[in-house]
């Protein structure tokens, strides 16, 4: 009986065979993704601005993919919760991260994470940005920030101002206000943003930067003062409101966004999958229109446009917490 022999180029032949049979089989699956629930880790509680908008993506996205797009809420930590359990997650795009700002910020606030954000999450999709606004009391008698200032330099006791804690887009926007106009304010964090504008609108804190999502009702019934908004230019929402840098800071410009983010290592033709998904319900004229009229600015673009914001923005945040003094803990 002739037995056979493989030489080494056999051997290689056959490993490549396998190698290309291996992938022809791998290619279905990725090609019908998704064929079942996707889950969007959202890391606030629920009812808030960023949870609403995420759960109507998500709707929008259950009746393009006719497969269940679920929001699951997992707050706490600086919302590091939600992040490490997308980070941990499998890299198979069913699990993904309603990421915000603090994605930025925490890298540089915490001496360490469960997680490394360039490392363990990989950018799908820039949403959306906004703007936070500067709320003051009106019995301050103040309509400007130039005035704001004055106040606040004339005193003999700080301005307070509340926050949804500390090293949250409100808290570092009053920082880097302090740090910009060297002026003193003292500083009352709450637990979550509905606690942080109710102890403004009680009249327990002289001010608030609250998120312009937020603050907008409030607003436009005239029941808060805003003064001007954290943006290099004015929010296509309140046009009469002035931008901090037209108010008498040129130099600050702070927004908040939000995007989506996957586990590292998820397969690139699914990460373009969902990109493009997103892309598409983010056009959508009911979508666009309501969340546009509530601060948002939709923005959307390829996977690398995100990535190079997110690069860009982590160290902008470390240089911004380091001139606001905000240490790592």
């Amino acid at each position: 009986m002739h037995r056979f022999h493989a030489t080494p180029f056999h051997r290689l032949k056959l490993l490549a065979c396998i190698a290309l049979a291996v992938a022809f089989l791998a290619q279905p699956a990725r090609a019908d993704f998704p064929d079942r629930t996707v889950r969007i880790i959202v890391p606030f509680p629920a009812g808030g601005t960023i949870d609403i908008t995420a759960r109507h993506l998500a709707s929008l996205l259950n009746a393009k993919w006719n497969v269940p797009v679920i929001v699951e809420n997992r707050p706490g930590a600086g919302n590091t919760v939600g992040a490490t359990a997308v980070a941990q997650s499998a890299p198979d795009g069913y699990t993904l991260l309603f990421a915000n700002t603090s994605v930025s910020v925490n890298p540089s606030l915490f001496k360490s994470l469960p997680y490394d954000t360039e490392r363990d999450l990989t950018p799908v999709i820039f949403l959306s940005h906004s703007p936070n606004v500067l709320l003051v009391q009106k019995s301050l008698g103040v309509n400007t920030l130039k005035e704001l200032l004055e106040l606040a330099k004339s005193r003999g006791k700080p301005l307070t101002y509340a926050s949804v804690g500390k090293g949250s887009f409100h808290h570092i926007s009053m920082e880097l206000l302090q740090s910009e106009a060297k002026i003193e304010l003292l500083h009352i964090p709450h637990r979550g943003v509905a606690p942080a504008m109710l102890a403004f609108v009680r009249g327990d804190v002289d001010l608030y930067c609250s998120d312009l999502p937020g603050a907008i009702p409030q607003i436009r019934a005239g029941e808060v003062k805003a003064i001007a908004v954290t943006s290099g230019k004015r929010a296509r929402t309140l046009p009469d409101i002035p931008s901090m840098a037209e108010a008498g800071l040129p130099g600050y410009d702070i927004s908040g966004y939000v995007g989506i983010m996957a586990p590292a290592g998820t397969p690139r033709e699914i990460i373009d999958k969902i990109n493009q998904a997103f892309n598409e319900v983010i056009g959508d004229k009911e979508f666009h229109t309501r969340f546009a009229d509530l601060g948002y600015e939709m923005t959307g673009g390829t996977v690398q446009e995100f990535a190079t914001f997110l690069k860009n923005d982590i160290a902008r945040y470390a240089r911004v917490l380091k001139a606001a003094g905000i240490t790592p803990e």
